[in-house]
């Protein structure tokens, strides 16, 4: 079977087709080796992941052992601290029933007698008010004699020049 050209563009169209056929073979080339080398790279970094993960989920289990170990010996402490605020707790209420009943027995005359002290802290101090205030009045009445006694003064010293 002879491949008969008639023109140019049969000649065109056959060098075209067979320019991308050569490009398509050479790209598959181009990709494959890319893709193995790809292939042989994942496979060392799967490698490389698999030998440190061992020990690491080794790690992390240890830990976790020894958090859940150290877990149960928090909630231990933790009952015997509830039993020390439980304690703690009743001893206040305690404390708080001996306040009350010495406040009742107490209370009652400490009031009458601090009422007693402020009522007569007031007296006095109102009478020492009284007294400063009738003190002031005389000073200042003796001001206002002084005052005349000078404008007398004055006026009799003016009439003898």
């Amino acid at each position: 079977m002879a491949l008969e050209l008639n023109d140019g563009w049969d000649l065109f169209a056959a060098l075209t087709g067979v320019g991308i056929l050569i490009l398509c073979v050479v790209l598959s080339f181009v990709l494959i080796s890319l893709r193995n080398k790809i292939v042989v790279k994942a496979g060392r970094t799967l490698d490389k992941v698999d030998r440190e993960v061992g020990p690491l989920l080794q790690n992390l289990n240890t830990t976790v052992t020894s958090v859940n170990t150290n877990l149960t010996q928090v909630e231990g402490e933790l009952e015997k601290v509830g039993h020390i605020t439980d304690n703690a707790a009743h001893v206040s209420s305690n404390v708080a029933n001996i306040t009350t009943m010495v406040t009742a027995a107490i209370g009652s005359p400490l009031v009458k007698v601090a009422a007693l002290g402020f009522g007569l802290r007031s007296a006095v101090k109102r009478r020492n008010q009284e007294a400063d205030e009738e003190q002031v009045r005389r000073m200042v009445e003796a001001s206002r004699q002084s005052k005349k006694e000078r404008k007398q003064a004055r006026k009799a010293r003016k009439r003898q020049k």
